[in-house]
């Protein structure tokens, strides 16, 4: 029988989350011990370094409000790289819809323009957010959690309607290769205001001028560095199959026949990676139903070498944004000039990613290669496939991120992180004032002091 490996504290996954809750309690003076299924740290933090030039298939850029990330950075000895020059160039792409091309300059009159003459400037992938903004009624982040704000627990087409918006308006203005959910029918309009509320601070705390960093090799490097600081060693290729807190100990037992025993286990899975572990005793109430409905949005980026520059030919922008299933084609610049397009990225979301996922994946490159050909002939036989990430089929992800459905959000969004027996929680999910990677290291940081706190 396999002798049980011991620890004050087991912290289950290596992404930001664990890392910096593992990094708090050791610290502390709490003997920590970090298990990670995977061969690598970082979760949905992934620099795709085997395809050239660190493209980046999640955490994909750091806000420069992002204090807990940048100040994880400088701590652990990370080159932080501004961006801001090469972001600039993402507002420079090409409007297709219907597999026709509608220059920026043309959609202000264009006839298939929906938005109100007040908007008819805003372009529809920025429209939903800059109405959200305009009329978010959250005034501090933490807020979307008041109980008092459930009444805003709809579903965004909704609150989009209630604005007097037409159902073309909502479809042109949030469905096109949606970041959150299926359509604006699947997505909590309280979500979307939260993260508003969350864009809006961290821009308030971002320095003058600057919009963004990367870090040299890659933004992995940061929970690389992160983990490499760990006086215990991460242990790879732990995949927990159930928890059983039964005992005098809680003990979480491995595929490869490893159990941990130890008084408190801090999870850091998204939930559903989570559903597929038997845990004892079993959650219940709202806590059970979150870990079994809360959703997670496909995301698929397909990335491309270039032959030529084929934008040059037809003079449209090299980035486009479509209503197709290749998403979002944006020319990436990671060379030393931000002028150079270094690469392509094909960015798929929500069912557009679930479409792409159910394909081989050379495949999936052929059919967003065929639909950009269609639209841009120049752009025939210039792509080379290099690579894809899909964080739908990753079962260690099960998507790029959490989000909530109408009612979800004041049915458990408070609740659905409260401590199970000697579990505790933290994720990008649980951040309570943040998102992305600043939510996951806000919740590992809060789950550690509360261990901290009883110890």
């Amino acid at each position: 029988m396999t002798e049980p490996l011991c620890c004050e504290v087991l912290v289950i996954g290596a992404g930001l989350a664990g890392l910096t809750a593992a990094l708090h309690l050791q610290e502390n003076g709490i003997d920590t011990q970090v298990i990670e299924a995977q061969n690598r740290v970082g979760g949905r933090v992934h620099s795709m370094r085997q395809l050239g030039s660190n493209k980046e298939a999640g955490g994909a850029y750091i806000g420069a409000g992002y204090r807990r990330v940048i100040s994880a950075a400088k701590r652990y000895g990370v080159k932080l790289i501004d961006v801001t020059p090469t972001l600039e160039f993402f507002r420079e792409q090409e409007l297709v819809l219907e597999s026709r091309i509608i220059r920026q300059s043309e959609w202000p009159t264009h006839s298939d323009n929906p938005f109100p003459e007040k908007d008819k400037a805003l372009m529809p992938w920025n429209y939903s957010r800059v109405l959200i903004a305009r009329e978010n009624p959250l005034q501090k982040t933490e807020d979307w959690l008041d109980p008092n704000q459930a009444h805003n627990d709809v579903s965004l087409s909704d609150w989009m309607k209630g604005l007097g918006l037409s159902d073309k308006a909502i479809k042109l203005g949030y469905d096109m290769n949606v970041s959150f959910g299926d359509n604006a029918q699947d997505v909590s309009a309280l979500l979307m205001f939260f993260r508003a509320a969350f864009s809006l601070d961290q821009r308030k705390q971002a320095p003058k001028g600057v919009v963004g960093f990367t870090a040299l090799n890659g933004v992995q490097r940061i929970p690389e560095a992160m983990a490499e600081n760990l006086y215990n060693e991460v242990h790879y290729g732990k995949v927990v199959t159930s928890i059983d807190d039964s005992g005098e100990q809680a003990k979480a037992h491995c595929t490869d026949g490893t159990i941990y025993k130890t008084p408190r286990i801090v999870c850091s899975l998204p939930f559903g990676v989570l559903r597929n572990i038997k845990i004892n005793p079993t959650l219940t109430g709202l806590q059970q139903e979150a870990v079994k409905k809360l959703p997670s949005q496909p995301v698929t980026q397909l990335y491309f070498a270039h032959k030529s520059n084929f934008w040059e030919a037809d003079g449209f922008k090299p980035s486009m944004f479509t209503d197709g299933v290749a998403g979002m084609l944006a020319a990436a610049r990671n060379g030393e000039d931000p002028t150079k397009v270094t690469s392509f990225t094909a960015w798929a979301m929500g069912p557009n990613a679930a479409r792409l996922d159910s394909l081989p994946p050379k495949q999936a490159a052929d059919l967003v290669i065929q639909e950009i050909e269609a639209v841009r002939p120049a752009a025939r036989g210039q792509l080379e496939f290099l690579g894809l990430q899909s964080w739908g089929n990753d079962p260690f992800a099960q998507g790029g991120w959490a989000y909530f459905r109408p009612g979800q959000v004041s049915s458990f969004g408070a609740t659905m992180g409260t401590p199970h027996g000697r579990i505790l929680f933290c994720g990008e999910h649980l951040g309570l004032a943040n998102r992305g990677m600043e939510g996951a290291m806000e919740s590992g940081t809060r789950i550690a002091e509360e261990i901290v706190a009883t110890a």
